[in-house]
């Protein structure tokens, strides 16, 4: 005989097997968060939209007083600029997804699955078609040069492989070395893939179209900015720039910042290498206000 279980008036069962899901199947990495903001951006406006149909109701009504009849005016404006608002966000998120597809990868969290080194990393050498001299198919490639405990390769790297920054790797070991207050660094973050995909609210909000000059505004750039990085990311391309503008880092030290580099430059070594290897020395954290902030871990 098949029991019967008695249920209280406006008791709630608990849920049946088929309500339960498993946590496990919550994947980040399967989640797209333009694609999310793109869904909510359509319900916006489709509210908006009912919205805006209630006022203008409500305007063809007779009996409205003056002060009505202006709230609802405005109310309609307003409501005109919020739909524009959500219209145009939704065309940028669809071409940075189209873009994004047009790269390779399905969406940005896939990509980050791979760990900062595999795909994040935006300074991926580039495979050359040229098969070595006297060469075969069964040739295992050399060893790269990046086992040298830094982030960033060097400048000669990048020459040989022609990835490099025309601007900051044309003359690869080149080093300012004279006492002067500009140098030149082209931010090679800005054309990172990361960067280019991190979507709306990225700082800088666009690629710097002009070169960094000036030492404090290099530490400014890679401490305050960037964020879609990783602080040793960052760390390491600032030092990257450093050890190309060594005469304008000196300058700043010794007439900005009234340091004593000692007469062999030591403090300065110091401070590139330890960005380098993806640390930010204590010594840009007391004379910088913006490094003062930088994350560190």
């Amino acid at each position: 005989m098949a029991s019967t279980t008695n249920t209280a008036p406006g008791a709630t069962q608990a849920p049946g097997p088929a309500a339960y899901h498993d946590p496990r199947t919550f994947s980040y990495e399967n989640s797209n968060i333009e694609e999310i903001t793109v869904r909510q951006l359509n319900e916006d406006t489709l509210a908006y939209r009912h919205d805006l149909d209630f006022c203008r109701e409500q305007l063809a009504q007779k009996d409205l007083t003056p002060q009505e009849t202006r709230a609802l005016q405005l109310r309609v404006l307003d409501l005109g600029h919020q739909i524009r608002h959500c219209q145009h966000r939704v065309e940028i998120l669809q071409a940075q997804m189209r873009a994004r597809n047009r790269s390779g990868w399905p969406n940005p969290a896939a990509a980050s699955a791979y760990g900062p080194t595999a795909v994040s990393t935006p300074y991926r050498c580039r495979t050359s078609n040229k098969r070595p001299a006297g060469g075969g198919p069964g040739i295992t490639p050399a060893p790269s040069k990046r086992a040298e405990g830094h982030l960033l390769p060097s400048p000669a790297d990048h020459e040989a492989d022609g990835s490099g920054d025309s601007d900051n790797d044309s003359d690869a070991g080149a080093t300012i070395t004279a006492l002067q207050r500009l140098g030149h660094w082209r931010c090679r973050l800005c054309r990172a893939d990361k960067y280019l995909h991190a979507g709306i609210g990225r700082v800088p909000a666009a690629p710097c179209k002009w070169p960094l000059k000036d030492v404090a505004k290099m530490i400014a750039h890679f401490t305050e900015m960037h964020a879609e990085h990783l602080p040793a990311e960052r760390c390491a391309e600032l030092g990257a720039a450093l050890r190309r503008n060594r005469g304008p880092f000196e300058y700043w030290l010794r007439q900005s910042r009234s340091q004593d580099v000692g007469a062999d430059g030591a403090v300065v070594s110091h401070c590139v290498d330890e960005l380098l290897a993806g640390r930010l020395p204590d010594l840009l954290r007391r004379l910088s206000r913006a490094a003062a902030g930088f994350p560190t871990g």
